[in-house]
Parts: structure tokens; sequence; C-alpha cells
């Protein structure tokens, strides 16, 4: 949960919305028995896999598998942060958010912060109109004044305190924490120095972070950035994205693989482009593509490192690869990037190289097949084994059955289906064993933690879940009217959140007297399990080293207990 907005406002907040409200404006829903069905918003389908439930004020697809309370559905279909979605729903159900007062003073900091780094962009915005050495640089590199102005490009002058000195001793660290900083010996220095710098913006148009571009052939490394910091979580971000969405009205995205790329393209009137920022391609990249682009096209050199680059996107792209989206592969020839291609052949040769671009199907089946003879009976064997590996990233769909038909095509084995069902499902979730059944039941139904008996102990048993277990106890405890939805929200930022929101649709099938028994036949299961454990433990201990009188008793009485 969001630090800025105490948890107790969320939960009040989940129990004035009703999902349905949030939800039935977006989605056209119908009545599914106890709850509301539609096609989901998230995925293309043409059978409605996406449900409501006012009982748990959850929404959940079983195709594409997002889910979450209203917050988490304002955030995945508007693109709102969670404090802006919080906030719209705040002024639906006419409540003021409350901010802590300790994060008035963070966001004070965090404003403290964009302070510096927009001060340190405008000197060295300066520091390159005063050298004309750089400007004739950029010139030769066919970078002119309104692009410079465009990007806000500048230059770090080859000083060890050009930036330094322009700021007093109490703000010296701000510039540390901005990542300007290195440190040697007790001393402090700039970070970027003789270097062209290109500032990295964050969505809103902020600069959050730089990288430096050694000017010097000699000058090492080539390409610096600045490293993470408060501001700046590089496997997030993508260069010029702010650019991309404000100045482009394509139906499509280019990623490439450097700044200049992007200046370059930029420069020739194509201004749909972003790069990574010396990282490779990550999940939360392409998810934030695909919430303003159907289509993403990546760019590539056509050397061995552009071909290995390009795999990777592949297997990161394979598993948010829905139907209604569009990924393509672009190779330059060789020795060529984005840059210096577009500045010898021209905007148009690379509009039409764009438009030869391989569709991510084509470029999946040559990484699939690359190395092997598939004119033979082992070549062909050695393809279907493989593919397994790949077509099991892709959820499912339209286009994960036309890929497994295809490699059936080629091979001749008709069971990749089945092949790859079997090896997808060995790898979902895991089963439901008794603690991971009472975590699903609590959540699906908070109210149930009140029927859990004191004498569990659930370190006790050999399953993982305890803490979890424990911490969702607590919460009900203190607030014992929370739903599904809000008890949730109190996992948000952790990294098993996924999990529980797959757990909250276990139980889908039971009504309210069904969830009520399978409680007390776990619980009473649970109970047998931790007696159990209880003799082992003691036995274990009368054998290496004997039992105090107390423990003789407690001995006794457990095995009492298990006899009856």
């Amino acid at each position: 949960m969001a630090a800025s907005i105490p948890n107790d406002f969320i939960d009040e907040l989940l129990n004035h919305i009703d999902i349905y409200d949030v939800v039935s404006p977006r989605v056209s829903l119908k009545k599914a028995g106890k709850d509301y069905a539609g096609l989901c918003p998230f995925h293309h389908e043409n059978t409605p896999s996406f449900t409501v439930s006012q009982q748990k004020q959850f929404f959940h697809c079983f195709g594409c598998g997002e889910s979450g309370s209203a917050i988490g559905f304002l955030m995945a279909f508007e693109g709102l942060d969670f404090v802006d979605a919080v906030k719209d729903l705040a002024q639906q159900a006419g409540l003021e958010v409350p901010l802590k007062q300790v994060n008035k003073h963070r966001q004070h900091d965090r404003n403290n912060l964009y302070a510096v780094t927009e001060k340190v962009t405008r000197i060295y915005q300066q520091q390159l109109k005063n050298n004309p050495k750089i400007i004739d640089y950029l010139k030769n590199r066919g970078v002119d004044g309104q692009t410079c102005r465009t990007f806000q490009i500048g230059f770090a002058e080859d000083r060890w305190d050009g930036i330094s000195k322009r700021f007093d001793a109490d703000q010296q660290g701000l510039l540390d924490r901005c990542g300007l900083l290195s440190h040697s010996n007790h001393k402090s220095y700039d970070k970027f120095r003789n270097r062209l710098m290109f500032p990295i913006h964050d969505r809103r148009g902020r600069v959050i972070a730089f990288g430096g571009r050694a000017v010097d052939d000699d000058q090492q490394p080539k390409y610096l950035n600045s490293p993470e910091t408060d501001l700046f979580h590089k496997g997030g971000e993508l260069y010029g994205y702010h650019l991309a969405r404000k100045h482009s009205d394509e139906d499509f995205v280019i990623v490439v693989e450097g700044y200049m790329d992007v200046v370059a393209l930029h420069r020739h009137g194509i201004k749909n482009a972003v790069a990574t920022l010396g990282t490779a391609t990550s999940r939360d990249h392409i998810a934030l593509l695909f919430k303003t682009w159907p289509k993403v096209v990546f760019c590539f050199d056509g050397d061995r490192a552009g071909r290995q680059a390009a795999e990777k996107a592949l297997m990161t792209a394979l598993p948010m690869y829905l139907d209604d989206k569009i990924i393509e592969f672009l190779f330059l020839p060789d020795k060529h990037d984005p840059d210096s291609y577009v500045n010898r052949q021209g905007a148009e040769a690379f509009s039409q190289a764009l438009k030869a671009a391989q569709p991510l199907s084509q470029f999946l089946l040559d990484t699939i097949s690359r190395g092997i003879d598939i004119q033979t009976l082992d070549g062909k064997a050695q393809l279907h084994e493989r593919a397994k590996e790949y077509l099991m990233q892709l959820p499912q769909g339209a286009f994960r059955q036309i890929m497994q038909d295809k490699v059936s095509q080629i091979t001749g084995i008709t069971a990749i289906h089945r092949a790859v069902t079997q090896q997808k499902h060995r790898s979902g979730q895991p089963p439901l064993n008794p603690m991971r059944r009472l975590l699903a039941l609590i959540l699906n139904k908070p109210a149930l933690c009140e029927d859990i008996p004191d004498n569990l102990e659930f370190d006790l048993l050999p399953f993982k879940g305890a803490q979890i277990i424990n911490k969702v106890i607590e919460i009900q405890a203190d607030y014992p009217q929370i739903n599904s939805a809000a008890l949730l929200e109190h996992f948000r930022d952790r990294d098993f959140s996924s999990h529980l929101n797959q757990l909250m649709v276990v139980y889908d099938h039971m009504d309210e007297a069904e969830l009520d028994s399978e409680m007390a036949d776990l619980t009473a299961h649970l109970e047998q399990l931790t007696t159990t454990a209880k003799i082992n433990h003691l036995r274990e201990k009368q054998l290496q080293g004997g039992l105090t009188d107390s423990e003789k008793k407690q001995l006794i009485t457990l095995l009492t207990k298990k006899i009856k």
C-alpha cells in the first residue's frame, strides 16, 4: 500500500465504493450467478472471462489474469498511478484523501530533487551554448539547435566541480541523491565530465536522471548513465517516452537502443521512438508501451549483438503477447544503427524498412528453428521439443493456438498442444496445500479469520505462508469489517501480491454455507497436522536429551488428543 495514504482510509474508501459502479460505466456487464461477467477490457476476447464480485469487491479475468480492487481496476484501465486512482475514487465517494504529514515532508523532499535535476539541466544547456566545438560536433551528427532544445541536450564541462560548485554546501546531499556525484578517497566530484548530456524524463516530462555520451574517442565508457536513485529506476523508464506520446499520432512505437537513435529519428520526423536505458527490455517497459500503443516495433542492429538483444526482447515479450497486440522486429543492415541509417538513407528509406519488419510469429519460428535441419526426422523431433520452451510462455488465446498448429504442421507431430498445456500447468501456480487453501479461504471471506483456533501454530507446519496468514489475521482483527479487496490492498507492494490475487478466486464456486463448511474441515485438518508436528518435535527432543516433566505431560496430552 502506498505509504502516503493511511491504511485506515483505503479500507474506509473501499467500503464506501461499490466496484460495480466503477467498472460498469467502462465495461458492459451482465449478471452471471452471484457475480457479473463481461468481455475483458485488458485483452481481446470473444467469450466473457472477466468477472466482478460485489461480495468481495474484486475483479478478475480468467483469460489474462488481470485482477484487483476498484483501485487496481482504475490503475489498469485509466493508466493512473496508485495515488491518483485513490483520489479519483475518493472524489466519487465524497471523501478527502488524508496524506500523512511525514509524506508531505517526503513529497517536499522529492520536489527538491526535481528542482536539482532541472537546475542541472539548465546548467548543461548553457555550457553547450558556450562551447562552439561541441556545437560543431552535434551539427556534424545532424543534430540542430531545435532538436537540442526539444530534448534539452547539454554538455558537461571537463571539470571536477563544474556542477558541484554551483550548489551550496547544504545542497551537496541532494546532488548526491540525484546521482550527480562520485566519491573517492573521501572526496566528492562531478560524475559527468566532458560528456554530451541527455536528460532522462519521466512520463510527465520531469528530469529524473541523465545519460552522458563521451565526445572523445579514447574516453571510456562511451555511455555513462545515472545510477538508480529515489527518482530514477532504469528498468521502468524509457528515453523519449514523454515526447513520443506528445508529438506522434502513430498507432505504433519504435524501440531502439540509444539516445542518439531517438534524437536522429525525431530530427527526421519519426517521432514515435523510445530507447531503453542501458538495460535489456523489461516487462515493465512492454506493459508501459502497450498502455499507449497497440503495436511495438523493436529495431536492432543487424549484427550478432543485435540478434542476441532481439532474442532477449522476444523472451520478455512472449508472456505479454495478447491477441489484440502486435510486436514486430526490424533488423537494419550490418554496421548500421537507426542513427546512421536515417542520416544516410533518409526518413523515407527508414519508413520503408519499417514496413518490412518481421512479425513476432516469424521471428519466433526463426529463433526456435535456428541450427536445426527441419527436413530430417531428427530435426523435426528437435524442433518439436525446443518449441515447448517458447510456446509455454505465451498466454492462452488465438495466437498461441496458431503457433502450436504451425509447429505441428512443420514437424508432423500433433501433440504439441497437449505437451505445451501440460508443461505450462507444471510451471504455473503451486498445488493447493492446506496452508494455501486456508489463505484462499480467508482472502475470499476475511471474517473466517475469527474461526481459526488459537492453538494452530503455522510455523510448525512444513508449508510456506505462515507469515502471510498471521498478517492477514492481524489485519482482520484490527479491521473486523474489512472486505476482500481492501484486505488485498494491504499487500499491494509486496512481491507475492499477484499470487494472492490468484488465490482470491479459488473458492468462487462456493456459497457462504459451503465456505463455512470448508473452513471447519480445513481447520480440523490443520489442528491434526499441528498436533502431529508437536508430537514429532517432542519425541525428537526425547531421543536427543530427554524431556522436562512439563514437556512429558504435554506429550501425553497430545498423544491422548490424537488418539481421540
